[in-house]
This record gives structure tokens, sequence and C-alpha cells, in this order.
């Protein structure tokens, strides 16, 4: 019974964790735009926001997005600000992939840590598969960008809402599961030291308040699907029975 209403009430926050996970998404991605920006002040964001983050955290973007308004040029400097932080190799750049804080190869004999396209990117490739993630063929970064493991994660949410309409609770708790673990593997193994990495870069409000978002929602949303499902393993590939999804 009490798995039952942990379900139910999971299901019921899907949309909501869609959201955020979007906007995760779009912020590791792409530079803000005053459109982008409008939708934090949203009353279904900022409904959603209360329900999963902390006050401190959903103020920091609420304000900000308020600023916009207010000074037009904030817009421009938040536009900079990404490409400095994320594009633009150079004194303030934050490599935004998975294998480059976690992986380590040998390289001439000697462990070297810091490559791109290491073993975290070559296994979220099978996570991607094992949901049918659709991928644009636009899309020409790396797999383990943190802006699609975002992404991936808006997607099994989707599959979620999906799988609970269609009244499928076995791929309800695969999706679930899938979630949980690619969490514990993927997400939450380094979103900590990329925060820490941008707080020494930046000092602009929007990312260090996107880079709190980012681990404070990733920290509660994988206690939440624990407290739900079990505990992770945390393997960095998946060993499912093949599961249509």
């Amino acid at each position: 019974m009490v798995e039952a209403v942990r379900g139910a009430e999971m299901v019921k926050l899907a949309p909501a964790r869609r959201c955020i996970y979007g906007f995760l998404s779009s912020a590791f991605s792409e530079p803000p735009t005053v459109e982008a920006l409008a939708a934090i002040r949203s009353n279904s964001f900022r409904e959603w926001a209360e329900a999963l983050l902390s006050t401190r955290t959903a103020e920091a973007l609420r304000r900000f997005s308020e600023a916009v308004d207010r000074t037009p040029e904030l817009e421009r400097q938040a536009h900079q600000e990404f490409m400095n932080l994320f594009k633009v190799p150079g004194g303030q750049y934050v490599t935004p992939y998975e294998s480059v804080f976690l992986d380590e190869r040998e390289v001439a004999g000697a462990t070297v840590k810091g490559l791109l396209m290491g073993k975290s990117a070559v296994d979220v490739q099978k996570w991607y598969r094992l949901a049918a993630l659709d991928i644009s063929d636009e899309y020409k970064d790396l797999p383990d960008h943190v802006g699609l493991e975002f992404s991936y994660l808006a997607c099994l949410c989707d599959k979620e809402q999906e799988f609970a309409e269609a009244g499928d609770e076995g791929k309800l708790k695969r999706t679930w599961e899938m979630q949980r673990d690619f969490l514990a593997a993927h997400v939450v193994t380094w979103i900590e030291q990329l925060r820490d990495a941008i707080y020494e870069k930046s000092q602009h409000a929007y990312f260090r308040a996107v880079a709190d978002l980012a681990v404070e929602f990733a920290r509660r949303d994988l206690s939440t699907l624990e407290d739900l499902v079990g505990p992770s393993e945390g393997k960095s590939a998946p060993d499912y029975d093949e599961v249509q999804t």
C-alpha cells in the first residue's frame, strides 16, 4: 500500500521533474534568452520549484529572471558569460563533460585525467540506446555533455508518464530504476565538481544559481527514487534484461 501511494505521488511529479530537467538541459546547452528566462517566472515553474527545490535556489533563479526585464543588458551579459564558460576555451572555460572530470587513461605509461571521450562517454550512450533516446542529427556535441545527460532524464520523465497512463507497471518501475541508476552512476558522481568549477570561474548570479539547482535537484531526485525502488548499485553501464521502453 505504501509503495502504491509513493508511486502515485511520483507519477504526479513527473511533469514537474521533466520541466526541471528540461530547463537544466537548456541552461547548460545554450545561452539564456529573455524567452527562456520568462519561463522561470511562470506560475507553473514557480509551483514546481517550490515543491522540488529549496527556497534559496528557486528564489535565486526568480530574482535573476526578473532583473532581465529591468535591465535588458543582462541578457547580453549572460550570453557572453555562457560562451566564456562552456564554448570558448580560455581563462573562464569549464568543460561540461563527465569524462573530463571522472575518467583516467593510460597514455605513454602514465595515468592521465581530463581527456575527452572516456569510458563515461561510451557508457552513457548505452543508456541512451536503452531508452531509444532520439538525438537529433544536428547535435554535434559529445554524449557525456551535461546538457545531454539532463535531456535524457527529461526523456525518461516523459516515458514515465506514458507508461503510467497505459497502466504498464512493469515498464513504469523499470523507468524509475533507469532514472535512479543513471543519476547514481553518471550525474551525481560529478555534478558537484562541475558546480565547484563554475563557482571558481564565474561570479554570475544566473550560472551559479543553475549550478546550485543542478546539484540540489539531482541529489533530491536520486534520494526520492531510491526510497521508491531501492538503492542503486551505481553501475556505469546498464545491465538490465532487454526492455522496450
